[in-house]
């Protein structure tokens, strides 16, 4: 697939957002999927609220607690404390708050955040946001991070590439996307043509 079409949205542009969502739809029917995944919560919330597809979509944090819960994925419990930051268009915009939470309690020592899910700081970027400049967002990211280390955390954990990104641009501070610290404590592969297999460095 292409771009969702939600960042051109919000800045106005909606007759190209328009076509990447036209095109978006005819790859996805045409491919025969049932399920669609995506690691972008601004791309889940377009897919969900703005088009109008008939398969399942899912964020990935909501796929990989499903492969965990159901057995086909099974990861070992980090000893690490970390901090679980809540991206804005997936807590607020989508309600999402439970399963990157699910998945961390199996994977490492989750710690709190001083304000979390509704009451979340934001990570200070937006692709869409053309009224606040560079200053302003990074005092709005500092916000975020001092947030995050209220418990004095080991690494902190997001699930979007645009946090990600954000607070890696402040600190050499561990910050990764839930995926990957899955992937760290994972014990074998996932399951799915019926057998295990170690996972293959």
């Amino acid at each position: 697939t292409i771009c969702c079409g939600r960042p051109l949205m919000q800045q106005g542009f909606e007759k190209q957002a328009n076509t990447l969502k036209e095109k978006n739809t005819q790859l996805i029917l045409q491919s025969g999927i049932k399920t669609l995944i995506t690691s972008c919560p601004i791309c889940f919330q377009s897919f969900t609220k703005e088009y109008n597809l008939d398969i399942e979509i899912l964020h990935h944090s909501q796929y990989i607690e499903r492969l965990i819960k159901s057995g086909k994925l099974k990861v070992n419990k980090s000893t690490l404390k970390t901090a679980y930051h809540d991206p804005c268009e997936l807590g607020r915009g989508c309600g999402i708050y439970k399963e990157p939470r699910q998945i961390l309690k199996k994977a490492t020592h989750l710690v709190k955040a001083k304000h979390e899910k509704e009451e979340s700081i934001c990570c200070g970027i937006n692709l869409g946001d053309t009224l606040i400049d560079i200053r302003q967002q990074t005092q709005i990211r500092d916000a975020a991070m001092n947030n995050l280390m209220y418990k004095n955390p080991d690494q902190i954990c997001t699930a979007c590439p645009m946090c990600k990104r954000a607070f890696n641009h402040a600190t050499d501070f561990p910050v990764k996307d839930i995926a990957e610290i899955v992937r760290e404590n994972m014990i074998k592969k996932i399951n799915i043509y019926g057998y295990d297999e170690k996972i293959l460095e």
